[in-house]
């Protein structure tokens, strides 16, 4: 069969795939190519030699690193020490507190927050937090999330998130080095953080005369004590320090990431949980099997469409079908609207295109880490307005909002925060134009 053919129906099936619910993703990614490969004649053990190479190279690259951040970071998050140190920020800033200094210290516990890696677990560390202080000033608890969500987008090119390991697995690379590419962008999207805090500082002045904060309502502010038998507090200053050690030896000592919060994982366990410790990995087990799933899906998918020549067959066909000014330029046009796009397509459909993309970009001079890196920072961006994302179902319930009306309110925000961030990575040749 028609290698161009094979390819584009394997992206269709793929893509049809991810609308509908029975069938997860996952399974798609992992059958649908095989069957594509089958087509093109390949025998049932070349297609395996190919798997397992790819499969190996992924869970070296990023398996391992999920597995011990997950456990260190759940651990560490059921210790209550993010919680204690949100509560000593809001402390600090007292009756200081006005609406510029509200959505700064917002932005600030998304982003300390944020280093666990994992959206569902900062929404629910922070937002218990922060809604009865919204609720006291009568402020739109959709400003809250949105400027969560931003936060988050810079956060989420640590090399220990799901989304980098799954987009260097694309790229071929480790998650470091995806990191590194992509802190450039994440440094463009300051600007759109900016320019939200002054949106949302701007309609607050205009409603009520100034920057000030009135108490609307009488709410019992969230403090440090819990019924929760797994806090930690006497433990506090003992895994901070171990907390900052580990950070020093990933950044500054190089020290392999896996190697690091194997040792981190060994800590809380033996220290915080030497009884307890079985029941937070069971707690947190599905989240590993479900990204660990997709990881093997994701290496099975670009195996066939890389190793078989078929990224090459579909670039070098949209490179001669379609206008050369357009093409040339197709990683920036399909990233200006992914707000937009991901509101209405699941973002597991629409990253199964980046290998396109790279081919693409390939035959401009463009490699596959310019092409994809800025995705990995706008594409956290854009999952925050859509109701696909479970995260945003479960942040919406915390902060007592209605689901669709929080995700028509957020895609028009956050696409103009998306295209700020897109203009300053241009200004600033984070973003490269295709060699002509």
């Amino acid at each position: 069969m028609n290698i161009t053919l094979v390819a584009i129906l394997m992206v269709v099936l793929i893509i049809l795939a991810g609308f509908q619910k029975r069938v997860p993703m996952y399974l798609a990614l992992l059958f649908i190519p095989v069957g594509a490969a089958l087509c093109l004649g390949y025998s049932i053990p070349e297609i395996s030699t190919s798997l397992l190479a790819k499969m190996n190279d992924s869970m070296a690259s990023g398996g391992y690193l999920l597995l011990f951040a997950i456990i260190y970071f759940s651990m560490l998050t059921e210790s209550g020490m993010f919680e204690t140190m949100i509560n000593g920020l809001m402390r600090l800033l007292g009756g200081r507190m006005n609406v510029i200094l509200l959505m700064i210290l917002t932005t600030a516990v998304a982003l300390l927050c944020g280093l666990t890696a994992q959206i569902t677990v900062t929404f629910l560390i922070i937002f218990p937090v922060l809604l009865p202080l919204y609720k006291k000033y009568g402020l739109s608890r959709e400003t809250c999330f949105i400027l969560c969500q931003t936060g988050l987008a810079v956060m989420m090119i640590l090399p220990w998130s799901a989304g980098a390991i799954n987009v260097s697995v694309v790229l071929g690379c480790e998650p470091q080095e995806l990191a590194s590419a992509a802190s450039r962008m994440a440094l463009c999207m300051i600007p759109g953080i900016i320019f939200q805090w002054c949106y949302y500082a701007y309609r607050h002045k205009k409603a009520v005369g100034s920057f000030k904060l009135e108490v609307v309502e009488d709410v019992e502010e969230s403090t440090e004590k819990s019924d929760n038998q797994l806090r930690r507090p006497k433990l506090f200053w003992a895994n901070l320090l171990v907390f900052v050690v580990l950070m020093v030896g990933l950044v500054a000592f190089k020290i392999p990431a896996y190697l690091v919060f194997m040792a981190g994982a060994a800590y809380m366990i033996i220290v915080n949980y030497p009884k307890d410790f079985g029941k937070i990995i069971q707690k947190n087990a599905a989240r590993y099997v479900d990204t660990l799933l997709m990881m093997l899906g994701i290496s099975v998918y670009l195996a066939i469409f890389m190793d078989m020549g078929m990224v090459k067959a579909l670039g070098e066909t949209l490179i001669a079908v379609f206008p050369s000014f357009l093409m040339q330029h197709l990683h920036i046009i399909m990233l200006v609207p992914i707000v937009i796009f991901v509101r209405y397509i699941p973002s597991r459909v629409y990253t199964t295109l980046y290998p396109v993309f790279m081919a693409v970009g390939a035959q401009f001079g463009l490699t596959g880490m310019a092409v994809i890196a800025p995705y990995l920072v706008n594409m956290t961006l854009a999952t925050g307005s859509t109701p696909f994302n479970t995260a945003n179902v479960v942040g919406c319930s915390l902060l007592e909002l209605d689901l669709n009306q929080y995700c028509k309110h957020a895609v028009r925000i956050q696409t103009v925060t998306n295209i700020i961030s897109i203009a300053f990575a241009l200004i600033f040749g984070v973003i490269p134009l295709a060699k002509i």
